[in-house]
């Protein structure tokens, strides 16, 4: 064979190779169904928007078939507005409908300073300032576990956490 029977030859496997893909392609998406409607009808499935606008239910939700289509919302719109009723997010804080948040307990380590040999650290909780040292309770259940010249390690319950000075952490 010559060079250019072969490249002929070439040229058409591959084209073969690529009508049959196409064909089986095509097969399967008709067989499948996927150009068909889910109730089984034998016309192809319309554009979502035409769908959506041949069938209505309730609250603006639309249904056709298995599927089902909202209405898009305006991002331009806000989600709460001064009239929308108040609900506490449950979980997060605040009794649920009574619209109010309550972040936590606001623990902040403001100084650590030398006092005769032993150092002291100011901390406020929740607007409340203490004057501690190692090993001295404070605030109910907060415990001053170990103080460096810039940090204070701080117990919490079970939970050991560490601040430097001028850091606040939520509890």
């Amino acid at each position: 064979m010559n060079a250019r029977r072969l490249d002929a030859l070439t040229a058409t496997v591959v084209a073969a190779v690529m009508i049959l893909t196409a064909v089986v392609s095509a097969w399967m998406l008709v067989s499948s169904g996927v150009l068909w409607e889910a109730g089984g009808g034998d016309r192809p499935l319309q554009p979502a928007v035409e769908a959506a606008a041949e069938s209505a239910a309730a609250d603006g939700v639309k249904i056709n078939g298995s599927f089902q289509l909202s209405q898009p919302r305006d991002p331009f719109r806000p989600l709460i507005t001064p009239d929308s009723p108040l609900g506490g997010i449950p979980g997060v804080g605040g009794a649920p409908g009574d619209g109010t948040f309550n972040p936590g307990t606001s623990v902040t380590l403001v100084e650590i300073r030398d006092v005769g040999g032993t150092l002291r650290a100011t901390i406020i909780v929740n607007g409340v300032s203490y004057d501690v040292g190692e090993g001295e309770t404070f605030a109910g259940s907060y415990k001053v576990v170990k103080l460096t010249e810039d940090s204070a390690v701080i117990m919490y319950g079970d939970t050991v956490f560490e601040l430097k000075v001028g850091q606040q952490i939520l509890k």
